[in-house]
């Protein structure tokens, strides 16, 4: 498990980055959470991280706090589109403000996130 990188950024780009740590540049995908907050290529970086592992591949993600990773599926079931899901969330809101929406079984705001249509609102959010 990787669960911080410390380095360059070598690349930003939305949803992806590189980060350069000691030669090895290590790609990953980040909310637009974490990007607002990234330094200009080629200054020093720390992430925090989620590594999701699919049958057909490996994917890091990129957080810029410990907290944001918390909406991020941990398992295999459904984590392609778990993930974009996760990405969405995080790219429109705070962890904070997304678990108060959970809470507070806000179907109307759950299904203003990309991926999630009306008739799966309540059920996604449930689940998550």
């Amino acid at each position: 498990m990787i669960g911080f990188l410390r380095g360059r950024l070598a690349l930003k780009q939305p949803p992806a980055l590189m980060v350069d740590v000691n030669g090895v540049g290590y790609e990953l995908e980040a909310p637009m959470s974490t990007f607002y907050g990234l330094p200009s290529v080629g200054e020093p970086v720390a992430l925090f991280t989620h590594l999701v592992v699919r049958e057909d591949a490996h994917i890091l993600f990129g957080f810029g706090t410990d907290g944001e990773p918390a909406p991020v599926p941990g398992s295999a079931q459904g984590v392609r589109r778990g993930s974009k899901i996760a990405l969405g969330i995080l790219s429109g809101s705070s962890v904070e403000d997304f678990l108060r929406i959970v809470e507070a079984e806000d179907t109307a705001m759950l299904t203003r996130i990309p991926g999630i249509a009306q008739d799966r609102g309540t059920r996604d959010h449930r689940d998550a």
